[in-house]
């Protein structure tokens, strides 16, 4: 196997386009190791010190390991505004590909300690071995909730009821319908979108994830090459004649995951982020995808939707 190690800006802009093979091949990939995804966030956070061990064969990709260096630390592409990190592999890929991906990339650096944050179920980098001259530790992250659609929604009776209700108090409000963001209206609606989740978490006394404008900036950025990529899915309701919620979720073939939403607070009575969320679930389980990721986090909403705890894992490499 051949690890080649892209340490400039100028050998990821290559990169990119076979990046993205790559990660056609890789249909149970995380969406955060999408092009889509990782290419706006490198422009608004990145070093220009990225460190991508690469693995081919027969000339074409098979592997990639986005890292990149921030001080005196190796760190995975993404971090801080991604839910998941792992390694990305074609399924034809040998099984140790992994390992010679980290162990390639631990060697070429100069960084005293590389953290891996968010491993979710099924990482390939949740098995790999410390080379010669680190030692690795290993937390336990946080939870995220999974709640299984096929081959029907597993929502609990209670939720069932709540869901009826609301939908009851939506039509004697005048009605509600749900408008799916494309390629021209997706500039307002995250505009929308911003706004409520802003007020949600306002109205807790919290900054909420939106308050930095850097992470505004890479989703306006962002958005436009994840709707392309069909990995992005932003959805607004409409009720009383103005939007009173919106959610972001991200796509992949087998799952439809929750990860950004906002409501009205003043049409709280409606419960339109209930409303809005069983339609879109009812729609990923149409579509055939099997679960919905509500992502890390164990809100006491996401259980009462019937979602079932995975762990992520952190693991920590240090130079010994």
């Amino acid at each position: 196997m051949i690890v080649d190690l892209v340490t400039d800006d100028a050998g990821l802009a290559a990169l990119w386009s076979e990046w993205n093979a790559l990660w056609r091949r890789c249909p149970s990939a995380p969406a955060f190791l999408a092009p889509a995804w990782l290419r706006s966030w490198w422009a608004i956070f990145g070093t220009s010190r990225p460190l991508v061990a690469v693995l081919r064969a027969d000339g074409r990709v098979t592997g990639l390991l986005p890292l990149y260096h921030l001080d005196a630390k190796l760190l995975p592409m993404g971090v801080g505004i991604s839910d998941a990190f792992d390694a990305l592999l074609d399924p034809e890929a040998p099984p140790d590909a992994a390992s010679h991906l980290m162990t390639a990339a631990l060697r070429a650096t100069e960084a005293i300690r590389c953290d891996l944050p968010e491993l979710p179920e099924g990482a390939y980098l949740r098995n790999v071995a410390s080379p010669e001259g680190w030692q690795v530790q290993e937390h336990s992250g946080p939870p995220c909730p999974v709640l299984s659609l096929a081959p029907c929604p597993s929502i609990p009776k209670s939720m069932r009821r709540d869901i009826r209700q609301a939908r009851h108090r939506a039509e004697r409000a005048g009605g509600w319908s749900v408008q799916r963001a494309d390629a021209a209206s997706f500039p307002d609606l995250l505009d929308k979108l911003i706004r409520l989740h802003q007020a949600c978490w306002t109205g807790r006394g919290e900054a909420g994830a939106l308050a930095d404008p850097r992470v505004q900036a890479f989703h306006r950025s962002a958005g436009p090459d994840l709707l392309e990529a069909g990995l992005l899915r932003l959805e607004a309701l409409h009720l009383r004649g103005r939007i009173a919620a919106a959610a972001y979720a991200l796509l992949t073939p087998g799952r439809i995951a929750f990860y950004l939403g906002g409501f009205d607070p003043a049409v709280a009575y409606e419960s339109p982020g209930t409303v809005l969320l069983a339609h879109m679930i009812e729609g990923a389980a149409d579509e055939g995808r099997g679960e919905a990721d509500f992502l890390r986090g164990g809100e006491a909403y996401k259980y009462a939707w019937g979602a079932q705890d995975r762990m992520n894992l952190s693991r920590s490499f240090a130079r010994t």
